[in-house]
């Protein structure tokens, strides 16, 4: 039986899928540092802005199934690749919804919270494929682990950050920043 060699390849794929899932948290979680000020300023109500919150997760549970069929189909990097940079370009847009009349901007922030759901819902089902073609199985459970870390180092990091640009800038450059960096990234 001929065994491949291991290489070290492996551990940068796995720092790439823990930095794209830190980005991929720290987008969704824009929403939730800039949303007292953008209800503030665009005079949305809780009830609103209870479904614009809700949208990504409507989204993303609808998007997991076809998100696995398009991994499966197109490959892992293509389709991961396309996520990471429409997610990125749905969370930019968010910034700019000021611009609209409070019926609008509810409606648009609703439909690109959506989009940022559906777009982000090959992510986990693209962490699970990636490890699984990188890693034997004695070492899936810990590079698993690494990678879901992200979400709570992305907390960890961009809170604090997004915070001080709501803050110093307001809510609209969180949205920007955030969309411009996963842009950047993919």
């Amino acid at each position: 039986m001929h065994e491949t060699k291991q290489t070290r390849v492996r551990y940068l794929i796995l720092f790439m899928l823990f930095v794209v899932t830190t980005i991929n948290y720290a987008d969704r979680a824009t929403i939730s540092i800039a949303g007292s000020s953008l209800q503030k300023d665009l005079g949305i109500s809780a009830v609103s802005l209870g479904y614009i919150f809700s949208a990504f997760g409507w989204a993303y549970v609808l998007g997991q199934i076809p998100g696995g069929w398009l991994l499966d189909r197109f490959g892992s990097k293509k389709v991961y690749a396309a996520s990471i940079f429409t997610w990125s370009v749905f969370t930019m847009l968010q910034g700019y919804i000021g611009e609209f009349g409070i019926g609008t901007a509810v409606f648009l922030l609703f439909a690109l919270r959506f989009m940022v759901g559906l777009a982000e819902a090959p992510s986990f089902p693209g962490n699970a494929r990636i490890v699984a073609a990188w890693f034997p199985t004695k070492e899936r459970g810990t590079a698993s682990a690494i990678f879901n870390s992200a979400q709570y180092f992305a907390t960890v990091l961009f809170a604090p950050l997004m915070g001080w640009i709501v803050y110093h800038f307001g809510w609209q450059h969180v949205f920007v920043v955030m969309g411009a960096l996963g842009i950047a990234f993919s």
